[in-house]
């Protein structure tokens, strides 16, 4: 088992040693022969029961072995190669992404005008065993695009074609050859195709300057289109703004306005009230020096009146109303919150009236009889 495990190792270091190959692959040829793997059958295939080779591969490209029966094989990735004495043949796959064009292609197109037109393309091989069955794959794949490229031409308008700096279109034009590309079943499943670019656009000179002169004009037409939108637009939220402006003033002036003719009305209130307080006021005055002098002379005549308990009972009441009819109740009332007592204090009925009404009854007991 460990002498086994030797000669593997030795052989796996020798192949090491070599270091990598330079591969160079021919201009469109995605194939290259490598060294022909002598692998002996000798005493140390005796001894260990195995032999091999050691397989070394340069980056992004697959190796194919050849067994000597004519079957295949792929390594994408070096190694030792554990395989029975023979000899094998080794070739090299490119998997790198690749680029290319066509020749140019003159067609006549779908509106009548002839063009001429060629195509840079990238791609990239699958299946590096299938591309084995196609005898010179990159040669005949050009040959399928410049057939496709004719078709493009003969199915489309000038216009169409011309507009092919669009991503759009650019999109479209990958989608038709690659849609052709896929009829093809080992080419297709061989080697796909990564991008499709035209290169070349050649056709007839007035018709071109034509056509660029139409595309300036739409574009110009356009552009002024969308700025008249953009006005009628900004037009548009300026008069939105403006009714949202005015409604907002509308509404504060009428607020103001109500606010003010609210005030208005309560400093009226104010007012009267305040007038009428002046003249409750005035009048208790007046009511108040009335009913002093009254007292006044009815202390002096009560002691040869001829009825003074009905003079003093006259008195007692009407000292008694000025009491109840005083400002310091009424205020008193006013602080508690009272409006029933306010209300009773500043009612003439209830006060000054009454005070009125004693005065004069005491100034009729005051009189001489006749």
């Amino acid at each position: 088992m460990n002498i086994r495990r030797l000669y593997l190792r030795d052989i796996e270091n020798r192949g090491r040693a070599l270091g990598t190959p330079v591969i160079k692959f021919e201009n469109r040829k995605i194939i290259a022969p490598g060294p022909d793997q002598e692998v002996p059958n000798g005493l140390m295939r005796f001894l260990t029961d195995t032999s091999g080779f050691y397989l070394s591969l340069p980056p992004n490209t697959v190796g194919i072995i050849i067994h000597p029966d004519g079957s295949m094989d792929y390594k994408t990735s070096g190694g030792l190669q554990e395989v029975r004495p023979g000899l094998y043949k080794i070739l090299y796959v490119d998997m790198h992404d690749r680029s290319d064009s066509t020749q140019p292609v003159s067609e006549i197109a779908l509106d009548g005008e002839a063009l001429t037109l060629r195509v840079l393309f990238r791609y990239r091989v699958v299946d590096p065993l299938l591309i084995l069955g196609i005898e010179r794959p990159v040669e005949t794949l050009i040959d399928h695009l410049q057939a496709d490229l004719a078709q493009y031409i003969r199915t489309h308008n000038h216009n169409d074609i011309a507009d092919r700096s669009n991503s759009q279109e650019a999109g479209k034009i990958l989608q038709f050859f690659a849609q052709r590309h896929a009829t093809r079943n080992r080419l297709s499943r061989g080697i796909s195709i990564e991008g499709i670019e035209l290169k070349e656009f050649t056709g007839d000179s007035e018709y071109v300057s034509m056509r660029r002169s139409t595309l300036t004009q739409q574009r110009q037409t356009q552009f002024e289109m969308d700025l008249l939108d953009r006005k009628n637009e900004i037009e548009k939220l300026k008069a939105e703004q403006k009714m949202e402006i005015e409604r907002l003033t509308a509404r504060s002036t009428a607020e103001t306005t109500k606010l003010r003719n609210e005030i208005l009305r309560e400093t009226q209130k104010q007012d009267i009230l305040l007038e009428n307080m002046r003249s409750q006021t005035q009048r208790r005055h007046e009511l108040m020096v009335k009913a002093v002098d009254a007292v006044g002379q009815a202390v002096e005549h009560s002691s040869y009146s001829r009825n003074p308990s009905e003079i003093k009972n006259a008195i007692n009441n009407l000292l008694d109303a000025i009491k109840e009819n005083s400002p310091t109740l009424e205020q008193e009332a006013a602080k508690s919150g009272d409006s029933a007592h306010v209300a009773a204090a500043r009612t003439p009925s209830s006060g000054n009236q009454k005070i009125e009404d004693l005065t004069n009854t005491l100034l009729n007991l005051l009189k001489p009889k006749k």
